[in-house]
């Protein structure tokens, strides 16, 4: 009797602290936006968990996020980047600070501008560190001994804000990889 008794209050234990460990990563990784997330990862051929994973740290989810640098959105798009975007890919359409403050069509500009970068660069941290510091940026770094050995990927990154960047995005994604 006493066995069942230990057994049923581990079992009940451990279905609350699994539940609290739910609701907590609910709250530090939300899922949100799902069927976009997953239409964009097939038009861009990017994997779901890593949209998802860069909306996670670029914003929180919050689709009114503003940077102090004018980044808008889910994926943190500045109006620059996806009129170049446009220009680059030579697409017939106009954008404006309004539309990438939309889900869609933020998500649309942040996977564009993440499948451009994969295009040119191949590696994920470089990628990762150029959507956050800039692509003109990271290829400076490329082209330093300091930064890089092969000057198409990086082994060092020497901005504190974008290491951490790299590092929060590839975190997530662990946690969005068995999510997608």
């Amino acid at each position: 009797m006493k066995k069942w008794a230990i057994l049923l209050i581990t079992a009940f234990i451990f279905t609350i602290t699994l539940a609290g460990y739910k609701t907590f990563l609910s709250i530090t990784h939300p899922v949100k936006y799902e069927n976009i997330i997953i239409e964009s990862a097939i038009k861009f051929k990017l994997p779901p968990p890593l949209i998802a994973s860069v909306i996670n740290v670029e914003s929180g989810y919050n689709l009114k996020a503003v940077s102090p640098k004018k980044a808008l959105g889910l994926m943190q798009i500045k109006l620059d980047t996806a009129n170049y975007l446009i220009s680059y890919y030579k697409l017939d359409e106009q954008i404006t600070e309004a539309d990438l403050l939309t889900v869609q069509t933020n998500i649309k500009y942040g996977c564009m501008y993440l499948n451009y970068l994969m295009n040119k660069f191949n590696d994920l941290t470089t990628v990762l560190a150029s959507y956050n510091a800039g692509e003109t940026r990271v290829i400076s770094w490329l082209k330093s001994d300091n930064y890089s050995a092969n000057g198409k990927t990086l082994n060092s990154i020497p901005y504190l804000e974008t290491s951490n960047y790299v590092a929060k995005v590839k975190n997530n994604l662990k946690f969005y990889s068995k999510v997608f």
